[in-house]
């Protein structure tokens, strides 16, 4: 009688003790599902973030009207770096450290890129959409946590090197380049290209990143005689060089790289011109001929109005068309998730799940890589 007596109050209170449940994936809740993004929002090259960060606004702010993600709602935080590579390191320890978001999308730059990815590649966070085309981040086996859905700037190099060889006729080529991981790796990128053609670089100066002090740069190659420029850097000071050479009256031909943001730098250019060469990694943001574009810009208009973000800091341009992409991507990638949310599984879905179509744009990643696209462009800001 005793031991039935026992027995029962054992059951009562164990009835009282909470059910244990499989814990939910950090960065996910009921109803929320939390990403994580550093990007510069400050200092002369603040345009690229706001764009960046717009996009992926648009997107994300798009799917909520629809009810979210599985009814998630989804949200973006967003930390300034101001494109220093210290203060990245310092927000990416942050979201380890808090461990408060799913994944870290929308980073810009390839030096805060460098030291982001290995701090979130030790606390297993997925690191998607980087706005940079540097190669040590497309080495899947190095950073397995890392998606990234623009072509490399080795593509972009080969595409404008080629145009200035074949279209233009021009052999003597030089670079000025950004003294940091971003102008280094493409100096790696320029050299390789012309080197497979046989073609030595005849001149080649540097200069520190996020500063005005570059006219010495472009004084430093007058004695190379060159007729062809690969300029490595952002808008703020690649239109300061071109502008000293059209002042100086030399008729480079000069190459720009996708990190420009190429609507920012013809309006800071004092005779834009079909010597002044960009790549492009996505299409145009005014081509309403295809479907994902006319989705831009309808979520982008649907946002500002909705949320106030009138500042006049974004617009329809390459880079929040590519924001909005990345956020599309990360919501396909998540509806294909089912209930299985979390990091590993996003991963596994990202890359190796088969191409990931956002209406008339795909992306598609060859076993093994993890880079969706090889697209490249070239446009002139002389109209073409």
């Amino acid at each position: 009688m005793a031991a039935h007596i026992v027995s029962g109050l054992l059951s009562f209170w164990l009835a009282l003790l909470p059910v244990a449940t499989p814990a939910a994936e950090t960065g996910i809740s009921d109803t929320t599902i939390v990403f994580g993004q550093s990007a510069c929002f400050s200092g002369p090259n603040r345009q690229l973030g706001f764009n960046y960060r717009a996009g992926i606004r648009a997107a994300l702010q798009e799917a909520n009207r629809r009810g979210g993600v599985n009814g998630r709602t989804l949200r973006l935080i967003s930390l300034d770096d101001a494109y220093e590579p210290d203060l990245a390191a310092a927000n990416a320890e942050r979201f380890a450290s808090e461990n408060d978001v799913f994944a870290v999308i929308g980073g810009v730059g390839t030096p805060t890129a460098k030291r982001i990815a290995p701090v979130l590649k030790s606390a297993k966070i997925p690191f998607v959409g980087p706005f940079t085309g540097a190669a040590f981040l497309r080495n899947a086996r190095r950073f397995p946590n890392v998606v990234n859905l623009r072509a490399g700037y080795l593509d972009e190099t080969r595409v404008l090197v080629d145009h200035i060889l074949r279209k233009r006729g021009k052999k003597r080529f030089g670079i000025i380049y950004q003294d940091d991981a971003f102008g280094r790796s493409v100096l790696k990128n320029y050299k390789s290209v012309l080197d497979g053609k046989g073609i030595p670089i005849l001149g080649k100066t540097a200069f520190s990143r996020n500063t005005h002090a570059v006219q010495a740069s472009l004084f430093a190659l007058a004695k190379a005689d060159l007729d062809a420029i690969m300029i490595v850097g952002a808008y703020a000071s690649n239109s300061e060089i071109i502008n000293l050479a059209h002042s100086l009256g030399h008729r480079y031909i000069m190459a720009n790289l996708s990190f420009v943001l190429s609507y920012e730098l013809k309006k800071r250019i004092d005779a834009p011109s079909d010597r002044i060469l960009v790549s492009e990694v996505m299409p145009d943001a005014d081509d309403t001929g295809m479907q994902v574009v006319r989705s831009f810009q309808r979520a982008l208009g649907a946002m500002g109005a909705a949320s106030g973000e009138q500042d006049g800091k974004f617009g329809v341009n390459e880079v929040s068309l590519e924001g909005y992409i990345l956020g599309r991507f990360v919501i396909e990638v998540l509806e294909r998730m089912g209930d299985t949310l979390t990091r590993e599984h996003f991963l596994q879905q990202a890359l190796s799940s088969g191409p990931v179509a956002i209406e008339d744009w795909t992306l598609a990643f060859e076993p093994g890589t993890n880079t969706g696209s090889r697209y490249v462009r070239l446009i002139d800001l002389g109209g073409d």
